[in-house]
């Protein structure tokens, strides 16, 4: 049976939020969480979806109205995925009704973690990884491509496919890491975005921190945007105050002690947007674990929009980042194992050969 199967990993924005929808550079690591997407002949007489964390199993597939429909499951339930599949096949000159030909299984559990027996995300870019997977795996399932294409090229590609299937304002530095990996300096000016590596700085420890806590990103992009309309005058200088930061941290991405202080500040400057912008990019265990910091000399952080999801904390020194460690959970937050993933989205296999072929 024919099969192609892809990885992609999941991100950590380490700074430049909001900034980066104006245009300043953004800094953004790849991490060593994966989704896993498998695409292969249809076992039945209908393709099937099954992506357990959705909570969708082996659910018959069709396209009406441009939207994936699955049998028995809530147009809801199918998020940004139920728009993502038609968008991919048409930007593939594909037929629509060729999604009744094939299986596609989506594997995002590495991006969750169990609270209270039920899943929830942990903020790491699940969207974009599970874009980045599947246009890897339904182009080479439906191209057979014997090349492996650049990540620029496919940031190229399919950040607009992406962006549309959203429906809301993105910067794709989540997509720009699924497609890159590794720890990245990324830049979007209107449709033309571009990211290109960095080595993260030997003399600074870092460990990302869950809240417990699920953020909706485009809620607080929404807010920043209706803000910025609402208080034009004070927006621009505090917008002002966040691009500088971010591209003083761009320019010094590899040198630890400019980039510590660098997220200091940036830190600082998120705590006074969310104050102007009446929503709270730092929530309760945000703040706590952001005075432990403070007591470690270590900087923390939220990463991404905020509200919730995920921090990070950022030290000179292995010993004071320990010692905030152990303070994590009193805070409410729970420490993620997480390092930076090397490879961006690829094939984690080729085709499996047919039934009396040679296996090259």
């Amino acid at each position: 049976m024919n099969r192609s199967r892809a990885r992609a990993p999941g991100k950590l924005l380490l700074i430049g939020e909001y900034a980066v929808l104006d245009g300043a550079p953004a800094l953004v690591m790849a991490v060593d969480r994966y989704v896993d997407v498998r695409v292969e002949s249809a076992r039945e007489d209908s393709g099937r979806l099954s992506a357990p964390q959705l909570g969708i199993r082996k659910a018959p597939m069709r396209i009406e109205a441009d939207q994936l429909r699955c049998e028995g499951v809530d147009e809801l339930a199918l998020g940004l995925t139920g728009r993502l599949v038609p968008a991919i096949l048409r930007a593939l000159g594909r037929a629509l009704d060729e999604i009744t030909t094939i299986d596609i299984e989506i594997d995002s559990a590495a991006l969750f973690e169990s609270d209270a027996g039920r899943p929830v995300k942990l903020g790491l870019g699940s969207s974009a990884a599970v874009c980045a997977a599947l246009t890897v795996a339904l182009t080479d399932w439906f191209e057979a491509s014997a090349g492996e294409p650049r990540p620029g090229e496919r940031l190229r590609q399919w950040l607009p496919v992406y962006r549309e299937a959203l429906g809301a304002r993105a910067s794709g530095a989540d997509l720009a890491a699924a497609f890159y990996g590794g720890f990245g300096r990324f830049r979007s000016t209107g449709r033309v975005a571009d990211c290109s590596p960095v080595t993260w700085p030997g003399n600074l420890y870092w460990r990302a921190v869950w809240t417990r806590q699920a953020a909706q990103t485009t809620d607080y992009v929404g807010a920043f945007d209706a803000w910025k309309r609402r208080d034009p005058a004070g927006a621009s200088g505090l917008v002002a105050r966040l691009n500088g930061i971010a591209a003083r941290a761009s320019a010094s991405a590899e040198d630890g002690v400019e980039l510590f202080r660098a997220c200091r500040a940036y830190a600082d400057a998120l705590a006074g947007l969310g104050e102007a912008m009446g929503s709270e990019i730092m929530t309760p265990p945000h703040r706590r674990l952001a005075e432990l910091g403070q007591q470690c000399d270590v900087v923390y952080k939220s990463c991404g929009a905020g509200g919730g999801d995920l921090g990070i904390a950022l030290a000179l020194d292995p010993d004071s980042l320990g010692v905030f460690e152990s303070g994590i959970a009193d805070c409410g937050g729970v420490p993620l194992n997480l390092a930076i993933s090397d490879y961006g989205a690829g094939l984690a296999s080729r085709r499996l050969p047919e039934a009396g072929e040679d296996n090259q």
